[in-house]
């Protein structure tokens, strides 16, 4: 006796094909998600300065200055996204303090870290001076928007100048440029080379200005009526 089971003629072809679809959707999904993280990846760009800061050779002047390096400045980071160049970040916090670090070892004849520039204590009191450095600005330039074959960095920063007690003698900006030719390494290490030479601009310009900057020079480098 012969028992004959009623099976859809369709039943085997029509569950096969879903799972190939749900696999191949998987697939599909899978590297797209890669894709799109590969093209961020390429379009995202980190500006990191690992490099350090010779300390320049110089006769420092006759001061013991406090260095108070805020939070602001020790994290220092700028993220810009471009339309058509992709996000651009910029690490510079560890290397703000190495740069400062090395102008004012060498620019003064004694310098001691403080942990602020406010109410004064028994160690400020024995100071000269205290010295707050800031980045107030950071603008970079690609070479499609230059129309040239540089990466360009212009950092502005402040230094706030305080008397121990802790009143502001005045806040001097430095304007600092660098630049670096495209032609030589990567987009991002090119512009982290730019990035360097803006920060070495402007300890040339605090090195060369300091002494001549009115209000620091009256209210530091005088004595008795004569400049030091």
């Amino acid at each position: 006796m012969l028992i004959r089971l009623a099976i859809p003629k369709d039943a085997t072809l029509s569950s096969k094909p879903r799972i190939e679809v749900k696999r191949s959707s998987i697939i599909f999904c899978s590297l797209t998600a890669l894709a799109y993280i590969s093209l961020l990846s390429a379009c995202s760009k980190s500006v990191v300065i690992n490099t350090d800061f010779p300390e320049p050779l110089i006769t420092a002047l006759p001061l013991s200055v406090g260095l108070h390096y805020g939070e602001a400045l020790r994290n220092y980071s700028y993220r810009e996204d471009l339309p058509n160049d992709g996000t651009w970040s910029f690490n510079l916090g560890e290397a703000n303090t190495r740069l400062f670090d090395s102008i004012f070892e060498s620019l003064f004849e004694q310098t001691i870290h403080v942990d602020n520039t406010g109410a004064p204590d028994a160690q400020n009191l024995t100071l000269d001076a205290i010295i707050e450095p800031t980045i107030e600005a950071l603008e970079f330039s690609l070479p499609r928007q230059s129309r040239s074959d540089q990466y360009a960095v212009w950092i502005r920063y402040n230094l706030d100048i305080y008397k121990p007690d802790g009143n502001l003698i005045t806040r001097w900006t430095i304007s600092a440029y660098g630049q670096s030719d495209s032609k030589m390494l990567g987009a991002d290490k090119t512009m982290a080379q730019a990035t360097i030479n803006a920060m070495r601009d402007a300890g040339a310009s605090i090195i060369t200005g300091f002494e001549k900057e009115p209000v620091i020079k009256e209210a530091l480098l005088k004595e008795g009526g004569d400049e030091l």
